[in-house]
């Protein structure tokens, strides 16, 4: 059977390398590709095609990755569809499936090819190159196994090589993951220098062993940390192993990183945002980055910084507020069943203070003059700022200028806003919302809110991240404030993190301000690591949106003893050092490591995601009520797993009720995953 399976990939390979440029074809083989024996199939053809088809062509960009991962993880705002309260696509969600597994299934072939090479006796070179080959598809396949069982729950472990496997629970998939890492690690030999037609067939390191080598212990320690609260021992062990290993990617050119292609129209690497979406940020990410550490004014008069062309700052000078200022308050616009603590107040400016990369991730609304015009969604060219904004009467029988109402006039040019989590389908989210939702113009949902810059986007200036340098600091951070045998102190881990995450972005310049800063963002965490006063209720500033009259409010963090981190936490917090760590993770892993901060959400409950809001009963989140937000977070408020694709039942219907048995629970996205709160 696996010698069957190695002549049918073979084929399909040669067939597949014609397209490729960047790593050698079959054009070199004398044969006729479609006869291309097994030995004349590189393994690290195979291996490339591993790559490739991971890098997410537009159907799995748009449906796996905009519509699903990134929603997750609350990188994207309002995503139409409900998927954060709860609801699914089996389309979607198979793709998927088959995106994981048939990567998987190519680092199987390499692996394979590469015995049947050695067998069969190669070239000197091969033969030194080859055994690394298989390490490194072997790190390949446990980071596909563990996304894949991270989304879904129990999987095979020895699948995708011909034969209908037996799944496995996630804590067995686990278990062989750390496995295979120990194995492979040391194995690694760093004195193998590729030739130039191997290290074509990796985009991320040019087959640089000492980077895989790094790679791998950074995984490690990622993997490691996901059993933090289900089995805190195995986590510590695992992750002291890695670290006893050797250094794992500490710097921006050691990232595991792919350049996706510019101008690509439907092939693998067209860059995985480059759908026609709006992309506006969400709440969940504007309460994170809002009042921390760096005065607005002074990035965005930083020039190649946060804004593409020099800046005239005076522009931007009118529209920031000051910083005891909520924004305007639209409550009779907002359902306002959520502990979002920002809900129904809606910045009519720039915050006094922010997140540095803030700015780098999202545009502001109008700012077109200061980004790269994707053409991803043309009606953007034709926004330009100020842009002027009302609600609508909700007791008007139609929308139009008729409905309007004058006073709630807003300038909306440069608003730092996000959308809150809602149910899309209830009759607050399709009323008479002209800043949240339908109006007359595209302005509403094309120009009210930031959205993803097109540097992300377009395919030019940055490569997509599977693990940077930041992530490696933070989880030793992580390991210390546990009191593992990390290597470095939590401080000085989490002050590395974010220096290297600043410099990535070209914002080197605002570190030393910034880690100083005790300033709580929206939600009450600061960034000084060794400020940890929990914050207390403030006076702030408002407008009230429907009469213009200035007000004072009460500003109430969220209580932290009814977040989901409460569930986790020895003493709940807003500000303990581990809230710190996993806050200023999730900033730095934006836009790229959607499943890593879904994943420490699940975790951890960290960092602070709000209960959906929606002015109706929610099937999808059977727990959820309307009155939910008024006691503690539950994991059933918040998506918790993939759901597995009608097509695995039918294929095997045996095997699937096997696997929803060994996931302790109903096959729905609110039921957690073994290592998630609530799944243990």
């Amino acid at each position: 059977m696996k010698n069957n399976m190695i002549k049918f990939a073979a084929v399909a390979l040669a067939s597949a390398s014609l397209a490729l440029s960047a790593c050698s074809d079959f054009d070199e083989i004398n044969e006729k590709p479609m006869v291309a024996g097994v030995l004349q199939t590189k393994p690290y053809y195979a291996l490339n095609q591993a790559f490739k088809g991971y890098m997410q062509e537009p159907y799995y960009g748009e449906r796996t990755w905009i519509l699903s991962w990134a929603v997750y993880a609350r990188f994207n705002g309002f995503d139409n569809y409900g998927i954060l309260t709860g609801d699914y696509s089996d389309e979607w969600n198979g793709g998927t499936y088959g995106l994981i597994a048939n990567s998987i299934k190519g680092a199987v072939v390499a692996m394979n090819l590469v015995d049947e090479h050695l067998a069969a006796g190669t070239t000197e070179t091969e033969e030194k190159f080859l055994p690394n080959l298989k390490l490194f598809a072997r790190i390949w396949r446990v980071m596909a196994m563990a996304d894949f069982t991270d989304c879904f729950g129990p999987m095979p472990i020895d699948g995708f090589q011909g034969e209908n496997p037996e799944f496995k629970s996630v804590e067995e998939v686990y278990a062989y993951l750390y496995k295979e890492l120990a194995e492979v690690i040391p194995a690694i030999d760093v004195n193998v220098v590729p030739t130039d037609d191997q290290a074509k067939c990796d985009p991320a390191f040019k087959y640089d062993a000492a980077k895989w080598k790094k790679f791998g212990i950074s995984l490690w320690m990622r993997l490691a940390m996901r059993l933090s609260e289900v089995a805190p021992a195995t986590a510590q062990a695992e992750f002291e192993k890695a670290v006893a290993a050797g250094s794992g990617i500490l710097t921006g050119d050691e990232a595991f990183c792919i350049q996706e292609a510019p101008g690509a129209t439907w092939d693998d690497y067209t860059p995985v945002y480059g759908r026609g979406y709006r992309l506006s940020v969400s709440a969940t990410f504007t309460n994170l980055t809002t009042n921390l550490g760096v005065a607005s004014e002074k990035v965005l008069a930083d020039p190649g910084k946060a804004l593409y062309t020099a800046p005239d700052v005076n522009r931007y000078k009118a529209h920031i507020k000051d910083a005891d200022y909520l924004g305007k308050r639209f409550q009779d616009h907002y359902e306002l069943n959520t502990d979002n603590p920002t809900q129904a107040f809606f910045l009519d400016g720039i915050p006094a203070n922010i997140d540095p990369r803030a700015f780098v991730y999202y545009y502001l609304p109008g700012d077109n003059e200061n980004r790269i015009e994707s053409g991803y969604y043309p009606t953007l060219g034709n926004i330009k700022a100020p842009i002027t904004e009302y609600m609508y009467d909700t007791n008007a029988e139609g929308k139009d200028d008729k409905s309007l109402l004058p006073k709630t006039k807003t300038d909306i040019s440069y608003a730092w806003n996000g959308y809150t989590n809602c149910f899309v389908m209830d009759d607050i989210a399709i009323g008479y919302n002209g800043i949240i939702w339908n109006g007359t113009s595209m302005t509403t949902v094309g120009g009210c809110f930031p959205a993803l810059d097109d540097k992300f986007r377009n395919g030019k200036t940055q490569g997509r991240i599977f693990f940077g340098p930041w992530e490696t600091y933070f989880l030793i951070a992580e390991a210390a404030v546990r009191g593992w045998n990390a290597g470095m102190t939590a401080e000085a881990a989490y002050n590395a993190g974010i220096k290297v995450s600043l410099e990535y972005h070209g914002m080197g310049d605002f570190y030393a301000d910034y880690i100083e800063s005790e300033s709580y963002n929206r939600v009450g965490t600061s960034v000084k690591f060794s400020h940890t006063t929990e914050p207390v209720a403030t006076a702030m500033k408002y407008v009230d949106g429907y009469t213009g009259n200035e007000g004072t409010w009460t500003y109430e963090f969220p209580k932290a003893a009814n977040t989901l981190y409460a569930k986790v936490a020895r003493t709940p917090a807003l500000n303990d050092q581990l809230t710190k760590i996993i806050t200023q993770k999730y900033i730095a892993n934006t836009p790229w490591q959607a499943l890593e901060c879904w994943s420490d959400h699940r975790r951890l409950g960290l960092p602070f995601f709000e209960i959906p809001s929606s002015s109706v009963a929610m099937n999808t989140m059977p727990e959820w009520t309307k009155e939910s937000y008024k006691s503690a977070q539950k994991p059933g408020y918040f998506y918790q797993r993939m759901k597995y694709p009608s097509s695995l039942n039918n294929a095997d219907p045996k095997e699937y009720e096997h696997a929803v048995e060994l996931l302790g629970g109903v096959d729905e996205p609110v039921t957690p995953i073994w290592w998630a709160i609530g799944g243990h």
